[in-house]
């Protein structure tokens, strides 16, 4: 007569020993290392999982229109910026002047394309290197609100006479350690009155330490030979903003929850193996235990 399976129930055998017995021994031994091992695996594996994580964002990028720019010459330099500090520090001869301005474009990519341009007057002076920094409000708010001041800086050799610079490529940024939640900070704090803080190498120092720097890539150049003598020196950015990566340190509530994720998967591995060989040392009586009774349940 041909049967089916009509009703399936697990079967479940006791083992039971006395105090004092190896058995009690075994399952104690077994019981921490089925607690502990998980735990020597994470940190072995320079765990907890999530100590970072990585997020990619369009940062908001705006700039605010504080500059400094410089103009080196064979036996002088000049000096322009926004910052009376550093105005008021420079000679008659040093000083000078200049604009920018700057507007946003969207092209067909869903990019960002800023156009900044800067006219600095040169006093007559011929020019064999140009500094420039502009200030920029940098934030992010996907993850969680980062919010700085950058400055975007470079140094320019001016191997001929020069009236203007043309500089195309991809605003990007180099980050050195991983943002803290609700991180802010700035380059120049403009309540400062000391010179040396507006000095572009304490700036440059200052830009170096930062936890993020904006820089330029794919960058190209051209530089647009004078016609005739001229007192400017015009300088034309565009660069394109995208969507870039930026990495952020975990939380203490994400890595709480990472770490019984991770803690909790390798658990049930290390479960089912002890559990196996706790029941083939049993059943094989090589380590002896009674077996009072078998107990059936759903």
């Amino acid at each position: 007569m041909v049967h089916e399976d009509v009703f399936i129930e697990p079967v479940y055998r006791t083992y039971r020993a006395p105090p004092c017995s190896w058995a009690i021994i075994y399952i104690k031994i077994i019981n921490i290392f089925k607690y502990l091992l998980p735990l020597i695996v994470i940190f072995a594996t320079e765990g907890i999982w999530k100590k970072t994580g990585t997020y990619r964002e369009i940062p908001k990028i705006e700039f605010n229109g504080n500059f400094i720019a410089y103009g080196y010459g064979p036996d002088s330099s000049i000096v322009a910026s926004s910052y009376p500090v550093l105005n008021s520090a420079a000679s008659a001869q040093q000083l000078s002047t200049a604009r920018v301005s700057h507007h946003f474009e969207n092209d067909e990519n869903d990019q960002k394309l800023l156009n900044l341009d800067f006219v600095l007057n040169t006093q007559n002076l011929s020019l064999n290197a140009f500094t420039y920094g502009f200030v920029f409000d940098f934030k992010l708010d996907y993850h969680s609100i980062i919010e700085a001041e950058l400055m975007l800086t470079d140094t320019v050799q001016l191997a001929f006479p020069t009236s203007e610079i043309l500089v195309t490529g991809r605003l990007g940024v180099d980050q050195s350690i991983p943002f803290i939640k609700n991180d802010k900070w700035k380059v120049i704090n403009n309540q400062r009155l000391d010179v040396e803080h507006y000095q572009i190498m304490s700036i440059l120092e200052r830009d170096t330490r930062s936890p993020i720097k904006l820089e330029v890539k794919r960058k190209s150049t051209i530089f647009l030979p004078q016609p005739h003598p001229t007192h400017q020196l015009s300088l034309n950015l565009r660069l394109f903003i995208s969507e870039l990566e930026f990495t952020y340190k975990t939380g203490i509530w994400e890595l709480l929850k990472w770490a019984w994720i991770q803690y909790f998967s390798i658990y049930i591995i290390f479960a089912s193996i002890f559990n196996s060989i706790s029941s083939f040392l049993f059943r094989t009586r090589v380590i002896y235990a009674t077996d009072s009774f078998a107990k059936y349940t759903q």
